[in-house]
């Protein structure tokens, strides 16, 4: 019985840590976590708020989780980039665990991008252009380059002009 639990243990223990054990290039110097562009969200309503004015790209993560801070300066460059367009939002998960646990995370950084909101159910990109109600096929797990995150806050902003139109 001992042995079943610790196996239990380790296995859950390193599907959590899973996507923070990739390699990352250290954080550039110049970058202060302090002065962040991204937006620190501890309620979902937030979220929903910054639907009514465009898609929202979030990111769950925590700041012990090196490829998590990494991918910080990522984010706070697409929300100065799509400023007006696009929101771009993260959810610590160790402040506010239960909001990050209402998103299905099971390895950080997870991230993906929210199109809109139909009936309270919301829509994700997927990386193909697709609107989908399932999270999993649309997240997008560890750490990324700017240019794999673009491309599907681009499908998300012609999705929502066109369905403001």
């Amino acid at each position: 019985m001992k042995l079943e639990v610790l196996v239990i243990t380790l296995l859950t223990l390193s599907i959590l840590i899973a996507g923070c054990l990739t390699d990352v290039t250290p954080i550039d110097a110049e970058y202060d976590s302090n002065e962040r562009d991204a937006i620190l969200v501890t309620e979902r309503q937030q979220i929903d708020g910054a639907l009514v004015n465009g898609p929202v790209l979030l990111k769950i993560g925590a700041e012990w989780c090196p490829p998590c801070t990494q991918l910080d300066p990522v984010l706070d460059e697409l929300a100065r980039d799509y400023e007006g367009r696009a929101t771009v939002m993260y959810i610590d998960s160790e402040l506010t665990p239960g909001l990050a646990g209402q998103f299905s995370v099971y390895s950080i950084p997870d991230t993906t991008v929210i199109a809109g909101i139909e009936d309270g159910i919301y829509l994700f990109m997927r990386r193909d252009g697709v609107t989908d109600t399932s999270r999993n096929k649309a997240r997008v797990i560890g750490y990324v380059d700017i240019s794999v995150l673009e491309p599907i806050l681009d499908h998300a902003i012609e999705y929502h002009g066109n369905m403001t139109e």
